[in-house]
């Protein structure tokens, strides 16, 4: 057999790298022209619009990319992602979640470190509420997801009646306290207030706290308890903050002998705290008639018949001008907040983690968080972009003034509940149900209805 020349050889091998090339060419042609799309679901409202605006402000950025938010029904959206990550389907490269359902999605989610994001510049009180996990095995935390917004439970006040130097004089007289909610150094200040309102015909109702049966006392008794909490170092252990995911219902540490913190509400603070709780249920609609909720406690206040209501700050983002022009906030009785912020995670099973990842640190870009602020009227969680909004002399001083009460307090904002895997199953209907039973008197002893609702969580976790 004749031997082929080099010239041919030569020529053979051109023409294969030749072919390679242009196969080469014709399959990045055909993979650039796919679109790459993330896809996720958040609950209907104001900020799931805000994510759909700068889904399409992070496409215009990014050709080839579409980000689609698709919006859900509060009641449907945890339930759905859920079934979806449980069959470890990529369906949803990005996942939403709550504060309190934190821990029922971090066995799905990608964790998530400082040369990502910029952990310090978050406000650690809105991160720490469900975005942080204590592992009980290693004793250290991690980051599963971000805030996106701050989000706080706070008081709200109608200026009307409270800048009525008349009523503020008689009250002062009266209970010799300031009459100022910004001034209020503790709950009892709260309870005289609705006492004076009622008693003199100014309103039906004193300050409105959520008393519903099925989550809303898991929101307002932390709030209430974390004053008294905070004062008990037999408590806290000098960790007044608690620890990730147990937060202030459980102890500041884990005692001796154990991988997890005891609860905290079976104590001298707990009862003092459930009983200051049913004092200011007693000036509003007896919970057996009418339960005070997330729903309705900004209607009630609205119609005028209270002072005031304890709400989160997302629920008074639009209120009409009558209201909110009348309308002040001020920290709980104390000077601090409790946090409601939600928060956006990767899902493990995504296959486009890195963009996943992206469009995270877009959202919390300087860009987008002024805008989630001036166009949708939320308040930013990043630390750096307060100091900008704040010296935005067109904003109204009262807007300024609000920025800063918001910024100054949500850094305290540490009066929470547990937000642990059992929490949403078991803690929450085995707490809110003694603690229903004793607002509505069907249970009298306020250290028994605790000691009960304490041993439940006990048996639960041990």
């Amino acid at each position: 057999m004749k031997a082929i020349s080099r010239i041919t050889i030569a020529t053979i091998v051109v023409v294969v790298v030749i072919v390679a090339a242009v196969g080469s060419f014709a399959y990045l042609l055909n993979t650039s022209s796919k679109q790459v799309e993330l896809k996720f679901v958040y609950f209907s409202g104001n900020l799931c619009t805000f994510l759909q605006y700068a889904a399409h402000q992070f496409d215009a950025q990014h050709p080839g990319v579409k980000v689609e938010v698709v919006g859900e029904p509060f009641s449907d959206y945890v339930s759905t992602q859920l079934t979806t990550l449980e069959a470890h389907s990529s369906q949803y490269d990005l996942v939403g979640f709550t504060s309190t359902s934190a821990q029922s999605f971090t066995p799905y989610l990608l964790p998530l470190n400082s040369t990502q994001f910029n952990f310090s510049d978050l406000l650690n009180a809105q991160e720490f509420f469900g975005g942080v996990v204590y592992n009980t095995t290693t004793g250290k935390q991690q980051y599963y997801g971000v805030a996106l917004t701050t989000a706080v439970y706070l008081m709200i006040y109608n200026e009307t009646i409270f800048d009525n130097q008349t009523l503020a004089n008689q009250f002062e007289q009266e209970y010799h306290v300031n009459f100022s909610p910004l001034t209020w150094q503790n709950w009892t200040d709260v309870v005289d207030a609705d006492q004076f309102l009622t008693s003199h015909h100014i309103t039906k109702y004193g300050f409105l706290i959520d008393d519903h049966e099925s989550h809303g006392i898991i929101d307002a008794f932390p709030a209430v308890f974390y004053w008294y909490y905070s004062r008990d170092s037999n408590l806290t252990g000098g960790n007044p903050k608690g620890i990730a995911g147990y937060n202030v219902m459980f102890t500041g540490y884990v005692p001796k002998g154990l991988s997890y913190p005891i609860p905290s509400f079976n104590s001298t603070a707990g009862v003092d705290a459930l009983q200051t709780y049913a004092e200011l249920i007693s000036y509003e609609p007896s919970p057996t008639q009418l339960q005070v909720d997330y729903d309705n406690i900004i209607t009630l206040y609205e119609e005028g018949v209270s002072p005031g209501a304890f709400v989160f700050s997302t629920q008074i983002a639009h209120f009409p001008t009558n209201v909110s022009s009348t309308t002040g906030i001020a920290p709980l009785p104390g000077g601090y907040m409790e946090t409601g912020t939600d928060f956006l995670g990767v899902s493990r099973f995504s296959h486009h983690k890195a963009l996943a990842i992206e469009f995270l640190q877009f959202l919390l870009s300087k860009q987008m968080q002024e805008t989630l602020y001036y166009k949708f009227h939320d308040y930013p969680v990043s630390k750096s972009v307060y100091p900008l909004l704040l010296s935005n002399t067109s904003l109204p001083e009262t807007a300024r003034a609000d920025l800063q009460l918001i910024y100054q307090y949500a850094q305290l904002a540490y009066a929470n509940p547990p937000n642990i895997p059992p929490t949403y199953s078991y803690l929450i209907p085995s707490f809110n149900g003694q603690v229903y039973n004793y607002l509505t008197g069907q249970e009298t002893n306020a250290t028994l209805v605790l000691q009960n609702a304490a041993k439940a969580w006990t048996q639960q976790l041990g």
